[in-house]
């Protein structure tokens, strides 16, 4: 575990477990928001976004409440605040294209790796255990599972003509909670 703060110079890779799909380790079952497979099923390289292009743009945002209170000459102030509701999504550019892109940019049902042929606009929302894997000086640092929302908002185009797509990933609540995991 870090125990001073430092300068980190990392790279992240992404892995997406689409909801529905199924997999085989620590049990067979069905991703779902309950269900998350091992980091060693087979899943987790199927549905590979690769590597990050820039890295991660993590947001959170809050909304507080603030509880007023008199004071002892009838002024009104603030006596406390809570932030009991609270957003986190993460905006990143991949390096690489995938079915995945494809899927969440043309919002269509999950594109397989059998498919030649895809419905744009057809599905509403694809939604997912997103893995990320931030490496620092070539080993795993931090690893993050999320239930998220994917969503690809658009195909980036730099020089020489490489498309790299940006997806937004917004943190879904998982059941049990505890699914929803970070790790040093």
């Amino acid at each position: 575990m870090q125990q001073q703060p430092s300068v980190i110079a990392s790279g992240d890779y992404l892995y997406f477990a689409p909801a529905g799909q199924a997999f085989n380790i620590p049990a067979a079952g069905v991703v779902s928001n309950s269900a998350k497979p091992d980091p060693a099923d087979p899943i987790w390289l199927t549905f590979g976004l690769g590597t990050v292009a820039k890295l991660p743009q993590d947001k959170r945002t809050s909304k507080a409440v603030t509880i007023m209170q008199p004071t002892i000459q009838g002024t009104i102030v603030p006596f406390n605040i809570l932030r009991p509701q609270h957003e986190l999504t993460m905006e990143v550019t991949m390096n690489e294209m995938s079915r995945l892109a494809l899927t969440g940019f043309y919002k269509s049902p999950l594109i397989g790796l059998a498919d030649t042929t895809f419905y744009p606009l057809t599905s509403s929302s694809l939604q997912g255990w997103l893995k990320r894997v931030r490496w620092q000086n070539g080993a795993p640092w931090i690893t993050d599972d999320w239930w998220a929302d994917l969503d690809c908002e658009e195909f980036t185009v730099v020089e020489p003509n490489i498309i790299q797509p940006k997806f937004k990933f917004t943190w879904l609540g998982s059941a049990p909670s505890t699914l929803n995991v970070s790790g040093i």
